[in-house]
């Protein structure tokens, strides 16, 4: 048997699979991107696959109420919960291939090499496929390990009410695709000893400073708030002008605010991603628009000033401008900061620095939200960074090296195996 610090996961096996899964299920035909909406045929299709692979391995394999799949490889210990590795498999309606998807993947190439080696481990090893992480189907990011959570503000059963934009709910898709499980979702009921989560930076530091892993510490806060703008619907050419209430100017107002305030106040980082309009006619004044601001801060008390400063700046506008708009705000979903367990940390650092050395780790928060923030709320957690080519996510033009993504999945095995603590 082979010394689990001579352990070495199959890079070629890693990126072969990754790359093929990608091809068969969800590939865009016009790029090197990826479509592959939660709980769509695609994604059942790889689900199937996923399944299907870790029960080839021993594993036993949980589906619970929100369609979060667990693959299970026993351990010997007696009572002991498992230590999980994972991420999702859902995609960007054009994203890349490696956003969530190198997590889940290189955490089946964990498995594998366990298997493989025949590796006994104190505590059962767990890959964990997340669903609806990405909310680009059914609004609400990282839905399903916030309900496993139980820290989330939107539980179960608000969840199955979700609609996609052709008025499916979650529910009925779960039901459709056959991942409607059992098993309760709730850390209580279904537990981990620790969680750890290889995942690509999906930004630029990395690159920049030329280092090779990162070691995440925490991520950082983030809220979305819902802004709708009302005015009065009016001909185009036969209102004066001094006369209009037009939400769209207006909106346009409250919009370079958000950008302005973000940059005045150096706290964090806000952008307008959606905008809609009720009036889509160009020879009518726009009596209705909506827009979802996105707000993200290193600490919660930075997040809380930044948004504080973005409303006084949205009444400041609102006072002053003589269009006759009126705004209302609805706070829509948020992440408090996210930091990560100690020991956790230290399991990567360790396995990062015994396979690059000191120089090539960097210790960094996260910008992007990942499952793992919610698993860190009631268990032991932290999280693995590999670079991300010119800092390109949710991006058909997203990479990672083979070699980075080989490096990533070897740090997470042997975090896992130092967390277990000891093989025989």
């Amino acid at each position: 048997m082979v010394g689990h610090k001579a352990l070495r996961i199959n890079g070629t096996r890693l990126n072969e699979t990754l790359q093929s899964t990608c091809t068969q299920w969800g590939a865009l035909s016009s790029s090197t991107g990826i479509r592959r909406l939660t709980l769509s045929q695609a994604d059942k299709d790889v689900r199937d696959w996923l399944v299907n692979e870790c029960k080839e391995l021993g594993c036993e394999v949980k589906v619970d109420q929100m369609g979060n799949i667990f693959a299970i490889r026993p351990g010997k210990g007696e009572g002991l919960k498992p230590i999980a590795m994972g991420s999702h498999l859902d995609t960007q309606p054009a994203g890349g291939r490696y956003d969530g998807i190198l997590g889940v993947q290189s955490a089946l190439e964990v498995l594998r090499t366990l298997h493989e080696n025949d590796v006994a481990t104190q505590h059962p090893i767990t890959l964990i496929d997340w669903t609806n992480e990405e909310g680009a189907r059914f609004p609400g990011a990282m839905m399903c390990s916030g309900v496993w959570s139980t820290k989330s503000s939107t539980p179960l059963e608000a969840c199955y009410r979700v609609t996609d934009s052709d008025g499916i709910d979650m529910r009925t898709a779960l039901e459709e695709i056959g991942y409607l499980g059992m098993t309760p979702c709730d850390y209580r009921e279904n537990g981990l000893e620790a969680y750890f989560e290889l995942h690509i930076e999906q930004g630029p530091k990395l690159e920049q400073e030329g280092k090779s892993v990162g070691i995440v510490t925490a991520v950082q806060g983030m809220k979305w708030f819902a802004v709708r703008v009302t005015g009065v619907e009016g001909h185009s050419g036969t209102t004066p002008m001094p006369a209009r209430s037009d939400a769209l100017v207006t909106a346009a107002l409250l919009i370079s605010a958000v950008r302005t305030t973000a940059l005045e106040t150096n706290l964090g980082v806000a952008t307008v991603g959606v905008i809609t309009s009720d009036t889509q006619f160009q020879a009518t004044i726009p009596s209705g628009i909506d827009f979802i601001i996105d707000v993200r801060c290193p600490t919660d008390a930075q997040l809380a000033a930044l948004c504080a400063a973005i409303f006084t700046a949205f009444d400041a506008i609102v006072a002053s401008e003589s269009n006759r708009t009126a705004y209302s705000v609805t706070r829509s979903w948020g992440l408090p900061e996210s930091v990560f367990h100690p020991s956790c940390i230290a399991a990567v650092r360790a396995a990062a620095v015994a396979e690059v050395g000191e120089l090539q780790c960097m210790e960094m928060k996260s910008g992007a939200g990942h499952d793992a923030a919610w698993t860190s709320k009631v268990v032991p957690s932290s999280m693995i960074f590999v670079p991300s080519e010119d800092g390109v996510s949710h991006n058909p033009a997203e990479y990672t090296s083979p070699e980075h993504c080989a490096l990533g999945a070897q740090v997470l095995l042997q975090a896992v195996l130092a967390y277990d603590g000891r093989i025989t």
